[in-house]
């Protein structure tokens, strides 16, 4: 399902598994999202997935993702709810204290650091999953998930995964001009993994 709240932004790509939406909850939604697209009018890409679970405590129920992307960046949060209401109400507050730090950070340096990098600058960089899940060895994929790099140094990929609370972020290094992850050490300093083909 899809639907433009907003003249300039993306359309809001909406996915329901395991629940049906009615169209007052969809449209209550939509109008949330409508609320962050006129904070963020570059807006690309918008996605938000609701998902009803069997946790054992009723607040926990309905998870919300929403995922939009904006002049080359993506911005992800997740939320909880006993409600498709409550979680979307959540993640929408997540999103809208994303977006402002995202303007802070970003908008001033942007021009100058598209100016610094070769290739592509409209190519979102969408970071990685934040892991697959532990089956043990008898485990198979069951999603893949492609997307876009656009090269950045170092600084700009730890900048990146702060932003999105993650753990650690998969890029293009472009210093070193091969794929690259940063991650958060227990130390509260970052480490720096690079791959080494052996001969």
């Amino acid at each position: 399902m899809s639907d433009s709240t907003s003249p300039t932004a993306a359309p809001l790509n909406i996915h329901a598994r395991n629940v049906s939406l009615d169209g007052p909850t969809e449209d209550y939604a939509r109008r949330k999202f409508d609320r962050l697209a006129r904070h963020l009018p570059s807006m690309t890409a918008a996605d938000l997935e609701i998902t009803a679970t069997s946790a054992r405590s009723a607040e926990d129920r309905v998870v919300a993702q929403l995922t939009i992307g904006a002049a080359g960046r993506s911005l992800r949060g997740q939320e909880r709810g006993a409600t498709v209401r409550q979680a979307v109400d959540r993640v929408a507050d997540v999103l809208d204290r994303q977006i402002r730090r995202y303007k802070t950070r970003f908008y001033r340096s942007s021009s100058a650091r598209r100016s610094a990098r070769p290739g592509r600058d409209d190519a979102p960089a969408v970071p990685a999953e934040e892991g697959p899940d532990d089956q043990g060895p008898a485990g198979r994929v069951t999603r893949t998930k492609r997307f876009a790099m656009e090269p950045m140094r170092v600084e700009d990929a730890i900048e990146e995964m702060e932003m999105l609370s993650h753990g650690f972020f998969l890029f293009y290094n472009l210093e070193s001009r091969r794929h690259s992850v940063v991650y958060r050490r227990r130390d509260g300093d970052y480490g720096l993994l690079e791959p080494q083909l052996l001969d």
